[in-house]
């Protein structure tokens, strides 16, 4: 990424204005309280999007987008959230420390997002819990079971807790790869949110791409009630390891993926 291919300062401005204004509006239209939360996900995440200049493709199988379902995926940055909300709809499991973010945080709380401390058995349970209940009402939510974000070239862990409420309401699981990439197709280092980094700096480095895509390649759904948490952790994983190009084990199989043309 060199400063030849980034974005001028007036744009910079121009697009973090444009983001702002996005957000009020979100803001806005879920403390009304007049749509649906998931259509104020919807149309917020699309416009966050496209005042930072990213677009969203979606790939592989037909999101499930009528019905409770549990969408599993990679974790790369914050963009992950605003396209999958777009696209979908859907709630979400965050860390709790995301709830003390400036504006961001109450507007998470205020969508239903489900905060969840990171290495409590406790609290996994308590969200696991809420999570059940969201399902018999006919919610989507989406979870990230790494519980923290990468850069796109390695997966972690998919602690497979959660992946228990999808079981018990004997709902199907989806699983989603996320890639990030500039507009010729290479991955985009920019866009990765890890480490120590804060939102204002990664915020930065979005805003000085001239466009990204979000890609979103979806799995076949897997029937929960048929499998265990374990397994649909490492099916799970497995998949999103196939679809983004790693040399990981496939320990359990997965069905072919039918790619968009």
């Amino acid at each position: 990424m060199g400063g030849v291919n980034e974005t001028s300062r007036s744009t910079r401005i121009r697009r973090a204005l444009e983001l702002a204004r996005a957000l009020g509006r979100t803001c806005l239209a879920a403390a009304a309280g007049r749509r649906p939360a998931r259509h104020v996900v919807e149309r917020g995440g699309a416009e966050l999007l496209d005042a930072v200049a990213v677009e969203v493709e979606v790939r592989g199988a037909r999101p499930l987008l009528a019905g409770p379902v549990l969408l599993v995926a990679n974790h790369v940055s914050w963009l992950d959230v605003q396209a999958l909300g777009a696209v979908a709809g859907t709630r979400f499991i965050a860390k709790a420390e995301v709830r003390d973010w400036p504006v961001v945080g109450a507007l998470a709380a205020r969508l239903g997002t489900l905060f969840i401390r990171r290495g409590h058995f406790r609290d996994a349970m308590r969200v696991k819990n809420a999570l059940a209940k969201l399902f018999v009402g006919g919610e989507r939510v989406a979870v990230f079971p790494e519980a923290t974000t990468t850069d796109g070239t390695r997966l972690g862990t998919f602690h497979p807790a959660l992946f228990q409420a999808a079981i018990d309401a004997a709902i199907p699981v989806q699983p989603v790869a996320i890639r990030i990439l500039e507009v010729d197709g290479t991955p985009a280092a920019a866009a990765a949110f890890v480490d120590d980094m804060t939102f204002v700096e990664s915020l930065g480095k979005v805003l000085a791409r001239p466009r990204l895509v979000v890609e979103l390649t979806f799995g076949p759904p897997i029937w929960a009630a048929d499998q265990t948490r374990r397994q649909l952790a490492m099916r799970c994983r497995s998949f999103v390891a196939d679809v983004l190009g790693l040399a990981e084990p496939m320990p359990v199989a997965v069905p072919p993926i039918r790619r968009a043309a």
